[in-house]
């Protein structure tokens, strides 16, 4: 059963969930898990050498096996890695368990954001080779262009490049209130 004391921020690399999801947390007085984070901990290495020695498929289902247990959970605000929605079975799992949230920037804002960061590995060249400002936004492109459907399916969205971290926060927070009210009302209906 769905539950509304679970929400879970999705979106590309760089779009502002593990920034967000804390200050969300903290507004909503939840607790904040950061996905990856939390898979790198049970692990005990980085998602970037977990993809290098045992490659994607076996990281997504860490992630599936990591979602599974904290959708156990309540008053947690989740920050999803940026991939995981393309991997149908954690999708279904976020989607019947909590409210899904996308945090969306533009491509530019993204690349900008992201390319001096070395730890992303799924925008890396050949061989680990840095890539240039406008390699990293064709390759965000690219990988945006397979995921914006589910990214775009979630129960609400923000723009996360036109305003200041707090301002998105509430925002957001009024949004989330809004919406499990309306939910809370219409299942009482039903």
């Amino acid at each position: 059963m769905k539950k509304h004391s679970l929400i879970f921020l999705t979106g590309f690399s760089g779009s502002g969930k593990s920034t967000i999801g804390p200050l969300l947390a903290n507004s909503l007085g939840y607790e904040f898990v950061d996905l990856d984070q939390f898979i790198e901990k049970g692990a005990g290495k980085t998602i970037t050498r977990i993809f290098a020695e045992e490659g994607e498929a076996y990281f997504r289902n860490l992630e599936l096996q990591s979602l599974a247990g904290l959708v156990e959970q309540n008053n947690v605000v989740i920050s999803l890695g940026g991939g995981v929605l393309e991997n149908d079975r954690s999708y279904d799992l976020i989607r019947k368990a909590g409210t899904l949230i996308y945090l969306k920037s533009t491509t530019k804002t993204l690349a900008r954001r992201l390319c001096n960061k070395s730890d992303r590995p799924l925008l890396k060249g050949e061989n680990g080779r840095k890539l240039s400002r406008e390699e990293i936004e064709a390759k965000i492109a690219s990988i945006l262009a397979k995921r914006e459907a589910r990214y775009e399916s979630a129960d609400l969205a923000v723009q996360t490049d036109i305003k200041r971290i707090g301002s998105t926060v509430e925002e957001l927070t009024r949004k989330i209130e809004r919406y499990v009210r309306k939910a809370s009302t219409t299942s009482m209906d039903q």
